[in-house]
């Protein structure tokens, strides 16, 4: 059986593979002008994977802000970068604590455009460097829980991702996306029911205002 990721890599070919053969049959030779810079804040939501993070902060999705900008590096190929914390906060069951999460994600990649004038639809693929931690806070006042200690770590994963850009005016874009991620890490000690890794990467969907220049 194949495994998730194939699953991603094979649906971005298959896409890209669309999307070229649609470029060249829209291209009549001529090369448009076009913005060098792209840079935005977008508005996501995110939907976690790992199922032991969801069922004990309560939380299937977050909605996130977040920043991005991408640099044209060929006709119609943008390098492209994008910044967002996802962040969470439950009760421990026994002592009632505050454990909070804290996931900061670094997603790198490339955009496949094809320019249509208005629309400006798009897929994509990169990777994700992500570094989360966990802290419980509080545990000083209470006898004997001193030395719960935080956790922290980093993973790194990857990501496809499709939309469009809608051109608004010559510097100002709409942009309307979804990404799916696929970030793992392996855990030194088991969790109370056996799993042996979190499952960080998720599902992404949202609106972003991006200025061209």
């Amino acid at each position: 059986m194949k495994s998730t990721g194939s699953i991603y890599l094979l649906t971005f070919f298959l896409i890209l593979g669309s999307a070229m053969a649609a470029s060249a049959q829209a291209a009549d030779g001529e090369e448009q002008v076009q913005p060098r810079f792209r840079a935005g804040f977008f508005w996501e939501g995110y939907q976690l994977n790992d199922k032991n993070l969801t069922n004990f902060y309560g939380h299937y999705q977050k909605n996130l802000p977040g920043f991005e900008a991408s640099v044209h590096t060929a006709y119609n190929i943008d390098a492209w970068a994008a910044y967002r914390v996802y962040t969470d906060e439950a009760k421990t069951t026994y002592y009632g604590l505050v454990d909070k999460f804290r996931l900061n994600m670094v997603s790198l990649g490339a955009l496949y455009r094809i320019s249509t004038g208005l629309l400006e639809p798009f897929i994509g693929a990169g990777f994700e460097f992500y570094r989360y931690s966990e802290k419980i806070e509080g545990q000083t006042d209470i006898p004997g829980t001193s030395d719960i200690p935080g956790t922290s770590d980093s993973a790194v994963g990857f990501h496809i991702q499709f939309g469009t850009y809608v051109n608004i005016t010559k510097f100002l874009a709409g942009k309307f996306f979804v990404r799916v991620s696929e970030v793992n890490k392996t855990l030194t000690n088991p969790l109370p029911d056996d799993t042996t890794k979190l499952e960080l990467g998720g599902k992404e969907f949202g609106f972003s205002l991006v200025v061209r220049f």
